[in-house]
């Protein structure tokens, strides 16, 4: 708790600590231990929508993709960083970057109660699916964000290649969430359908973003209006069907007379 404080009310001295290297390794563990619980227990919020194992499979998944998404990104941050002139050596590189994705995860355990609420209000699973990434985005962008901004306070001082690093950092971010929605979307379900069976992994196919937008189109009813397109079009198929078969009997029976 004393951590989670610091993060959300002190957390310019926090930044500040990991800068002198102040209990830095004592820091990286509490901040990881931190994010594990919080990402665990909101996966366990969304994958409860569909079942109990859903539920456990998401708490072991969500913490797993937040991490192992730093774990990819965190070594080409370092090397990049360092060649543009920063003097941060990798474990207060990989501090920042947790204090950051700490700060996700609870913010992600804020929002848990609303989607809690939904989840009991709606059955609706296209728009809880929104839901969700809205509420993934924000967090993402207020983590983002606020690691923007601790680097650039540790930078102070730093004025060799300052105006490359900032580019790198923001081209890094971008990067960040390339990885982290490819990684989500492979290891996807965190939350399905209550209908359907309960499965750990979903074949990998399509893409992260093109069914972000179809999910949107269905919760603005443009699906049904595809639906209705392609319905009207096999009647009219049936219909041309059925007329060819009825003037290929005509000619028939006219060649028989």
């Amino acid at each position: 708790m004393e951590l989670i404080t610091s993060l959300l009310q002190n957390r310019n001295q926090f930044i500040k600590e990991i800068q002198e290297s102040v209990q830095l390794k004592r820091k990286i563990i509490a901040l990881l231990i931190t994010s594990l619980i919080c990402f665990g227990l909101y996966g366990l919020i969304i994958g409860l929508s569909h079942s109990v194992w859903q539920g456990i499979s998401s708490t072991l998944k969500l913490p797993v993709l937040y991490i192992l998404t730093l774990s990819i990104c965190i070594p080409a941050f370092f090397i990049f960083s360092s060649l543009f002139g920063s003097r941060k050596n990798m474990w207060q590189g990989f501090a920042l970057a947790m204090t950051a994705t700490t700060v996700m995860s609870i913010l992600l355990v804020g929002l848990a109660p609303v989607t809690l609420f939904f989840l009991i209000t709606t059955d609706n699973y296209q728009f809880f699916k929104l839901l969700n990434v809205a509420f993934f985005a924000i967090s993402g962008i207020i983590g983002a964000k606020l690691f923007y901004q601790s680097i650039k306070v540790t930078s102070e001082g730093e004025e060799q290649k300052i105006i490359s690093r900032v580019w790198f950092l923001r081209l890094w971010i971008v990067l960040y969430a390339f990885v982290g929605s490819q990684l989500g979307w492979t290891l996807r379900p965190f939350f399905r359908e209550s209908d359907m069976d309960f499965i750990a992994f979903q074949e990998v196919r399509g893409s992260f973003y093109s069914n972000v937008f179809k999910s949107l189109g269905h919760v603005l009813g443009a699906d049904e209006n595809d639906e209705k397109e392609k319905e009207a079009q096999k009647k009219e198929e049936r219909k041309n069907t059925g007329s060819r078969g009825e003037n290929s009997q005509g000619k028939n029976v006219r060649n028989y007379d």
